[in-house]
């Protein structure tokens, strides 16, 4: 095997063999779950929400970022839980709430951002694709991210937020802050002590480079959770200091808590 893979690195590094064992690299990348595109049929996360989360019967969701609501809306459409939706765009946050007012009282909307501390801050967005809105600096040297304007925003933690004890049960949190994942485990910390919740899903992207930010370093955030990466239609287990499972592509992870020890 290794006299084969020596060979074919000596003759895919040769033009005009290269491109094509780039693209090879891509597809084979793609397969692995560092998706480019944010299909929900290719990114698995269709396959996450029909065929595991919502056999799980989850009773409380919390969608983190939530924009205009495609993850909430399958949420609400396929399970029957509450989904509480966190959007910290005023205008965004207006659509999600039109968008998912149909489901009553089962829809929560909240227009804040989640991060790691209550208050105020200044989230760096552009009108034009807000989806790629964040609280964070730094994702500004991503080479697809042009955040140009500013906005003073109201900032919660998620234990803040959950502190009432309103709820008894959380049964799935889903981050996509791009690229500010850590400070939101940071601020809900007690509360998946406390919830135990039995998933949480994080978008991994180019973002996490500029931040220095690995997957090993949120599962660090989470011991008690198993790693898994959706993949286009499924979902695969993967150990978190593999360099492989630590690559700055667009990807989600589902964090899967680990069953209580027998006494």
């Amino acid at each position: 095997m290794n006299t084969l893979l020596s060979w074919y690195a000596w003759l895919a590094s040769r033009t005009p063999l290269s491109a094509l064992n780039d693209i090879m690299l891509k597809a084979a990348l793609r397969a692995r779950g560092y998706n480019g595109s944010r299909n929900f049929h290719d990114s698995g996360e269709d396959f996450f929400i029909r065929e595991v989360l919502a056999k799980s019967s989850p009773t409380v969701c919390i969608d983190i970022g939530a924009h205009v609501g495609d993850y909430t809306l399958r949420l609400l459409g396929e399970t029957l839980a509450l989904v509480i939706s966190f959007e910290p765009l005023p205008h965004v946050c207006r659509e999600l709430q039109n968008r998912t007012r149909s489901y009553g009282s089962r829809s929560i909307v909240v227009n804040k951002g989640v991060g790691d501390a209550t208050g105020r801050r200044s989230i760096h967005y552009n009108a034009d694709s807000p989806r790629l809105a964040s609280f964070s600096d730094e994702v500004n040297r991503v080479p697809f991210v042009n955040n140009r304007d500013t906005l003073d925003i109201d900032m919660v933690t998620l234990d803040d937020y959950l502190q009432s004890g309103e709820h008894d049960e959380v049964s799935f949190i889903k981050v996509d802050t791009e690229g500010y994942e850590g400070e939101v485990l940071v601020g809900a910390a007690s509360s998946i002590r406390r919830y135990r919740p039995m998933f949480i899903q994080i978008e991994f992207n180019r973002h996490q480079l500029f931040r220095g930010r690995t997957l090993l370093s949120f599962a660090e955030q989470l011991p008690e959770y198993d790693v898994h990466q959706l993949i286009p239609h499924g979902w695969v287990r993967r150990d978190p200091a593999d360099p492989l499972a630590n690559i700055f592509e667009y990807s989600n992870f589902v964090f899967v808590r680990r069953p209580e020890p027998q006494s």
